[in-house]
């Protein structure tokens, strides 16, 4: 008796898909632009963007979606409430041309020769000088840091949320990274500020302290500035093997104190390096273990500032990128193979996430149908990717077959298209997929 089902088993791949929302990131640069020299970089974002270098990926660097950037206050609203964010415009405008979307960190003030607090600010505004270094901070703690620099964050986020791939929650210290005194209830206004402002753009939250568990209990994600720091510095006192690090006195703790162990089912985790990873292979840091960390962490991003990565670690590095974030495997699609005229197609299918964290984008599950020069693209309306957490999917459903079909052979595809666009944004990791990324299912007879 012949099979009354079809069933369609892709064949698995590692390669690499361009995916967006995961990955590699590039740092104050986009796909293109020349990377650092040496193992420096700089913590002012770009104000000019030329044309690009490379055609591809720059040598020595990994693929990427997506352009992390920062920038410091006083080049955006050099005078109080007059406001300049043609660099924020050209970034986004140069990152949609590179094939990247934009995350940003807006950053009050720098560390001793970077960038300091606008001048407007530090005239009519408390602030104190920082102990044994050259820059005054403001008072975290006050009314008027709140104010100004709360509603400059406020209409950044009414100009831009919704069009970037994540925003840091930073207010503390230079950089925003939390070297400074901040009350417990200073930073949840703080956090409670960027949830208000920022409705559809993910949140990350600094790690460590209140800073970070006020972030987290505000719905936001988090983000580290030392991944990979494996320290062993040592003094008379202390042996070099027992030295502080970030990741054994750090992060660990950090992570479990304020509750954030959880977060990343919900909101996503990026890595950005302790330096550089050139610097951990001179240090003789232990690559394997800090990869661990990274995918114990269910981290979606990678940030390694734009710098060259060690020839002898790159096939690491790609593995551990391809592993961040999701990575969505159609395993099996199963349906009928002769359906009825006017009538419905029962589809089920198996997706294995076999990436560490979902997506926190919709984007939707589509079917499509082709007979001759006819094509209609229907959408699983009751299938949402961002729950697909690690691990197993099933889709079980019936589809209304387009009444304008005619008896005879129609082809099936399946692909997760942009709800705008209409395309398949997000690639399969399958080997059978036509070039606009759906995955052929073969089809079935109209009868």
């Amino acid at each position: 008796m012949a099979e009354v089902n079809r069933k369609i088993r892709p064949t698995p791949s590692d390669e690499y898909l361009g995916n967006p929302h995961k990955g590699c990131c590039t740092f104050q640069r986009f796909n293109g632009d020349a990377l650092n020299p040496g193992d420096g970089w700089s913590e002012e974002g770009p104000l000019t963007f030329p044309a690009r270098v490379h055609e591809g990926v720059a040598p020595g660097y990994l693929p990427s979606t997506v352009s992390y950037c920062r920038w410091f206050w006083r080049a955006m609203e050099p005078e109080r409430g007059k406001y300049d964010f043609s660099m924020i415009d050209g970034a986004l405008k140069t990152a949609a041309e590179r094939g990247q979307t934009l995350a940003v960190r807006l950053m009050a003030f720098g560390w001793e020769s970077q960038p300091q607090l606008p001048d407007w600010y530090v005239k009519q505004y408390p602030t104190e000088e920082a102990s044994g270094v050259a820059y005054r901070a403001p008072i975290h703690d006050s009314p008027e840091y709140l104010e100004t620099w709360g509603g400059f964050v406020k209409e950044f986020a009414r100009r831009y949320d919704g069009k970037l791939e994540s925003i840091d929650i930073s207010y503390i210290g230079p950089w925003g990274e939390g070297a400074g005194e901040c009350s417990e209830a200073q930073c949840r206004r703080f956090a409670t500020l960027w949830q208000h402002a920022f409705k559809k753009t993910p949140r990350l939250g600094l790690i460590a302290g209140v800073q970070m568990k006020a972030a987290v209990e505000s719905g936001a994600g988090w983000r580290c500035d030392s991944f990979g720091d494996l320290s062993a510095v040592g003094n008379e006192q202390v042996s070099r093997h027992v030295s502080w690090n970030h990741h054994f006195d750090c992060y660990p703790k950090a992570v479990y104190e304020c509750g954030a162990a959880d977060t990343w089912r919900t909101a996503p985790v990026h890595l950005e390096s302790a330096w550089v990873p050139l610097g951990w292979q001179k240090a003789g840091w232990d690559l394997d273990f800090v990869l661990e960390q990274g995918l114990k962490f269910h981290a979606t991003y990678f940030m390694p500032k734009s710098c060259a990565l060690p020839e002898e670690w790159m096939g690491k590095l790609k593995a551990f990128c391809r592993k961040l974030g999701y990575r969505f495997v159609l395993r099996q699609a199963c349906f009928k193979r002769e359906v009825k005229a006017g009538g419905t197609l029962t589809f089920e299918s198996w997706i294995e996430n076999i990436g560490v964290a979902p997506i926190y984008r919709r984007y939707d599950f589509a079917l499509r149908f082709r007979q001759g020069d006819s094509t209609y693209l229907i959408t699983l309306d009751d299938v949402d990717i961002t729950k697909w957490l690690p691990g197993d999917a099933w889709i079980n459903t019936e589809v209304r077959v387009p009444g304008e079909l005619r008896r005879g052979w129609v082809e099936l595809s399946a692909g997760l298209i942009d709800r705008n666009t209409k395309k398949a944004a997000v690639r399969f990791a399958v080997k059978e997929r036509f070039s606009d990324g759906f995955v052929p299912l073969e089809g079935f007879e109209l009868v």
